[in-house]
């Protein structure tokens, strides 16, 4: 499966590829390609860097900017990972295999434990009781 991995400049896109590839060896990691080569068909999976890492700058949002639009342009569908440490890994392995059927149920401790699998769990279920018609819990 190839991977391509893309992002602002110091948003963790070499270190994450560095993780990609010692945790399935299997992956082909490709770390900031080139715009040229963001096609369709070119890979199984395009991956973008979220801005949620410490003292981000203008620059490096202009450039995610620039990034998402070119994506937007050429029509290509990307995930956004985000999180700290071990949970941008954990984050990018779901976009890379996402799980088939339902998610687990949710079990933290409360809505404001700024844990990003938390927050993803609480907002797709306020999506979905909406979609439902019913008043979120």
């Amino acid at each position: 499966m190839k991977i391509a991995l893309i992002g602002a400049p110091a948003s963790g896109r070499t270190r994450l590829a560095q993780e990609l590839t010692l945790h399935l060896p299997e992956l082909q990691v490709h770390d900031a390609p080139a715009p040229e080569q963001l096609q369709r068909e070119a890979f199984d999976r395009i991956l973008l860097m979220g801005l949620d890492l410490p003292d981000i700058t203008a620059a490096q949002q202009q450039a995610d900017e620039h990034l998402r639009t070119r994506l937007t342009e050429v029509g290509l569908g990307y995930g956004v990972v985000y999180g700290l440490g071990p949970q941008r890994l954990r984050a990018a392995l779901r976009l890379i295999y996402p799980q088939d059927g339902p998610p687990p149920r949710w079990t933290g401790p409360c809505e404001r434990c700024a844990d990003p699998d938390c927050e993803f769990q609480l907002f797709t279920g306020l999506l979905k009781s909406k979609a439902a018609g019913r008043p979120g819990s």
